[in-house]
């Protein structure tokens, strides 16, 4: 007689550890700013000057300069904002801890085989109106405060689905690990994240749907119609799909 032993696969699940750290925030206001000079300075408005419009006096040519008068702001506005940033952390720990399961389980089904990579797996608040990840350190940010705090979820799965969505695709494609592609990938992963995270599945975890952005909309709609009407998104036909339809625009541009 045979006998059919299953394998379980044991898969290790990264551990979101929520941190304060005030010169987090300083260094990734310093970090925006110089990629703001590829944009002509037009994301420093609804990143920092749609809220705090008097930190215009210390930008010059959407450039720093007076680094410690900024330091200094921030340092103020943690210390006066200091117990909503505390309680929040706790909320947003909380409310994590209750679909983290489920969205590993999602992950599992979008990313056939694919292990999470090595990362301090941190979420910092922050202050500033943009959220950005950090792939080097797998650490990324969330907001200090949010009127719908259930949307932090959302916030955060988008992050998390950016560090597994590289280091799968890289591993798929490693040719676009070059630095020449990073624009490129960027824009990919953008509009990954927005189908998945939108899909009927993930909505029914997280409740709410993920914002995009505007120049992606064509693609995401025409994709979306696609993929949501199955039950289980194959990501490597996705990936395929967008890369089709980003080279058909750059195709009819020329």
């Amino acid at each position: 007689m045979i006998r059919l032993v299953k394998i379980v696969k044991f898969i290790m699940y990264p551990k979101i550890k929520f941190k304060i750290d005030i010169n987090k925030d300083i260094r990734t206001l310093e970090a925006f700013v110089n990629d703001a000079q590829f944009d002509g300075g037009q994301n420093l408005q609804w990143a920092i000057f749609k809220n705090y419009p008097n930190l215009k006096e210390y930008f010059k040519e959407n450039k720093i300069k007076d680094f410690q008068k900024i330091a200094e702001f921030v340092k103020e506005k943690y210390k006066k904002e200091e117990k909503i940033i505390q309680k929040n952390i706790k909320i947003y720990q909380a409310n994590w801890k209750k679909v983290e399961n489920s969205f590993f389980d999602l992950t599992d089904a979008l990313f056939i085989d694919q292990s999470w990579p090595k990362g301090k797996y941190i979420a910092y608040p922050t202050i500033w109106s943009m959220f950005p990840r950090f792939l080097e350190d797998k650490t990324f940010q969330v907001p200090y405060a949010y009127k719908k705090e259930k949307y932090v979820n959302v916030v955060i799965a988008h992050e998390m689905l950016h560090f597994i969505f590289y280091e799968y695709l890289y591993k798929k494609y490693p040719k676009y690990k070059k630095d020449k592609y990073n624009f490129l990938v960027w824009n990919i992963s953008e509009i990954f994240n927005e189908v998945v995270q939108n899909s009927p599945k993930w909505k029914k975890v997280f409740g709410l749907k993920s914002m995009g952005y505007s120049h992606h909309k064509k693609i995401v709609e025409k994709i979306s119609k696609k993929y949501h009407k199955n039950e289980k998104i194959n990501a490597d036909l996705l990936i395929g799909d967008i890369f089709a339809e980003v080279e058909t625009i750059k195709k009819n541009k020329s």
